[in-house]
């Protein structure tokens, strides 16, 4: 009878001490914006396991899904190009990707991400056109600036840059799929400055995938776009233009000899 109570007691602790065995993934984690290509880390944790394990990482989808890669469980992280799967192919862009990571000696010790994370296109591959050098436009008129883009989704932000330093945005948020924003010429920036007549202005433009706080609530995008691919996601007028004063900034003496 004692040999029996003491088996069951080993069990018990045998199982108590298989269910305290763990591998908790960190990121991605759920509302992360990942740009394809970019490097990434996958970062873990562990628990009553000796390090030693092997686990398999692996990327889940509603369209496209697949292994990683290997790891020791005492690495506790990999870098990772986001997207890619250890075929070496690149999952398709979506938003609704998490990660996995199981234990291959014990495929019921296992963790995946908490939410969804996204997998966004690579770079925009957007162009300013308009202006792009040597226009004179004149306070109170209107002027379309314009732009061309490879993409289907995401923002723009214009931003009017004097001397090469930011002044302030013109406007922001807007569909990048909509080609053109028409500026009125004079109308305050976005932060209250107002801009004077003048030369070596220019337009800046920059996409981005969603607007800032369209994201997850309460979840911060960790590492979400490398500055490498803002880069690539951004353009600026190729030269400077000139704004001329309009007639309601001229004197009373200007306007009058204008007449004559």
């Amino acid at each position: 009878m004692k040999k029996v109570f003491l088996a069951t007691i080993m069990v018990i602790i045998g199982v108590g001490f298989a269910y305290a065995q763990k591998v908790t993934l960190l990121a991605p984690n759920g509302g992360e914006i990942l740009v394809s290509g970019t490097t990434q880390m996958i970062t873990w944790t562990y628990s009553k396991l000796t390090g030693n394990e092997t686990i398999l990482i692996a990327l889940e989808g509603t369209v496209d899904y697949g292994p990683i890669a290997y790891s020791k469980v005492s690495q506790g992280s990999i870098e990772w190009l986001a997207g890619e799967k250890m075929d070496k192919t690149f999952a398709k862009p979506d938003n609704h990707y998490k990660i996995i990571i199981e234990l291959m000696e014990n495929d019921s010790i296992y963790d995946l991400s908490d939410a969804s994370f996204t997998i966004a296109p690579a770079a925009a591959n957007i162009s300013l056109m308009t202006p792009n050098g040597g226009e004179i436009l004149k306070k109170g008129m209107d002027f379309d600036i314009n732009w061309s883009y490879a993409g289907k989704e995401g923002f723009v932000n214009l931003t009017l840059l004097k001397d090469d330093l930011p002044l302030g945005l013109i406007a922001e948020n807007l569909p990048a799929a909509n080609f053109r924003y028409r500026w009125h010429i004079g109308n305050p920036l976005l932060n209250g400055i107002d801009y004077g007549a003048g030369g070596n202005y220019r337009i800046q433009i920059q996409w981005q995938l969603k607007p800032p706080g369209a994201g997850a609530k309460g979840i911060m995008p960790a590492k979400a776009i490398a500055a490498t691919e803002i880069q690539k996601n951004s353009d600026r007028s190729d030269g400077v233009f000139s704004i001329s004063r309009g007639d309601a900034d001229k004197s009373p003496k200007e306007s009058h000899d204008k007449k004559r």
